[in-house]
């Protein structure tokens, strides 16, 4: 038995790799630390059971489904019965078995013989990690079929949540604020699959959550007609475990794409506050009255000069950090250089400029750590009066109240007057 050395081993999850083949066992040895994971490995059943005599703690396991001193997959039920999600490897392209396997628990079936077979290992594993943080709502009157979807997506770790009839299923969106996908299917009493993903479609855009139809009517067009109803994909019953984790993974990978991709726009990468174009575009939704702060650290450019960019970097990511800490209730951007912008609907300006003054009194007395030492900074910090102006307008009037504020001897919250 081999255990890869890892000094991080205790924050990287373990996973269990059982393979015969010692050039696979080193290809995925090597791949699996790569993605973060901490490998333990084993050739035969034996070995596994003497790992599991001693140490049963393990995220997951990946296994041969033909080794040595177990040609019939008995390795599988042994990780099975471990409470283990294992992933099953075979070389074997026998239908047969394939059936064999898929009717264990087994996380997913994975091919040897495919060139991207060892990169789909790891694309489920990191599955695996994020899955639970996932919703899955399934959508049907029959309880039977609501529970073996419920068996599927529990082997890959989803949060599963259940609804008879398309009404309960909106009751249930409404409430669970984790689900991005819904399992819907078509003949349902009422309001059936279809206009139900018509519905969902009306209250929650595709970049929300993704929908699957399901039907088992032979009508050719029923998966067009899902589709323009404002589903993203369809199945026809029966179908395989294999082609419903194909279909699920890929829905929900889409819609992790799309946020990740909208996370990227609206965000500024260095402090991961909003940037300029996502701050204007909220704040053109508030309505009522608001207040506005703009702060600007005091002699950035000597920070540069004397320290590099690097550390002025730290010292922005501080302040934002500071910034954001203190105003939870708003909205605190990066709006360029050390410049920030922090917003509150229908605040108390008292307690707003209160809680500006706690931000710039800590950083005083709060000094930043830096690779060269600690840094001590202090910022100027315009504020415009409550308003219901133009967000222009705002910004100018707490743009002139900063001015005001370096003017004065920096260091300071000035309230436009």
């Amino acid at each position: 038995m081999y255990v890869a050395a890892d000094p991080f081993e205790t924050i990287r999850p373990k996973v269990l790799i059982v393979e015969d083949s010692l050039m696979m066992l080193k290809r995925l040895t090597k791949l699996l630390y790569s993605a973060g994971f901490a490998p333990t490995v084993a050739m035969n059943l034996q070995e596994v059971e003497q790992i599991l005599a001693t140490d049963g703690d393990f995220f997951a396991a990946v296994a041969d489904y033909c080794l040595p001193d177990a040609i019939e997959g008995e390795i599988l039920p042994l990780l099975i019965d471990a409470n283990i999600p294992t992933l099953a490897l075979t070389a074997h392209s026998d239908i047969s078995i394939r059936d064999k396997i898929l009717a264990l628990s087994v996380v997913d079936y994975v091919p040897k013989d495919s060139p991207a077979a060892l990169e789909y290992v790891v694309r489920m594993l990191n599955r695996l990690q994020k899955n639970p943080n996932i919703g899955v709502l399934i959508v049907d009157d029959a309880a039977l079929m609501r529970n073996y979807l419920r068996h599927l997506l529990e082997r890959q770790h989803y949060q599963v949540f259940e609804a008879n009839s398309a009404q309960a299923g909106l009751n249930v969106l409404l409430q669970e604020r984790s689900i991005r996908l819904v399992l819907t299917d078509q003949d349902m009493p009422g309001m059936d699959g279809m206009r139900f993903a018509s519905e969902i479609r009306r209250r929650y855009g595709n970049n929300r959550l993704s929908i699957i139809g399901i039907s088992g009517l032979t009508n050719p067009v029923i998966s067009a007609r899902f589709i323009k109803a404002g589903a993203d994909d369809f199945m026809h019953k029966p179908f395989s475990p294999e082609e419903f984790f194909c279909r699920i993974t890929r829905n929900i990978e889409f819609i992790e794409n799309v946020q990740a991709l909208e996370h990227a726009a609206n965000r500024d990468p260095l402090t991961n506050l909003s940037n300029r174009r996502h701050f204007l575009d909220q704040m053109a939704r508030v309505k009522g009255e608001y207040c506005v702060a703009i702060s600007d650290i005091d002699f950035f450019k000597q920070v540069n000069d004397t320290y590099g960019h690097d550390i002025g970097d730290i010292a922005i990511q501080f302040v934002g950090q500071l910034l954001q800490e203190h105003f939870p209730d708003g909205l605190t951007a990066r709006f360029g250089g050390e410049e920030f912008v922090t917003a509150i609907a229908n605040g108390n300006i008292s307690d707003f400029v209160s809680r500006l003054n706690d931000v710039r009194q800590q950083l005083m007395h709060r000094p930043v750590t830096t690779p060269q030492g600690e840094l001590r900074l202090n910022i100027s910090i315009g504020v415009s009066a409550v308003t219901k102006h133009s967000l222009t307008a705002t910004l100018k009037q707490a743009d002139e109240a900063l001015y005001l504020a370096k003017q004065q001897g920096r260091n300071q919250v000035q309230l436009a007057g």
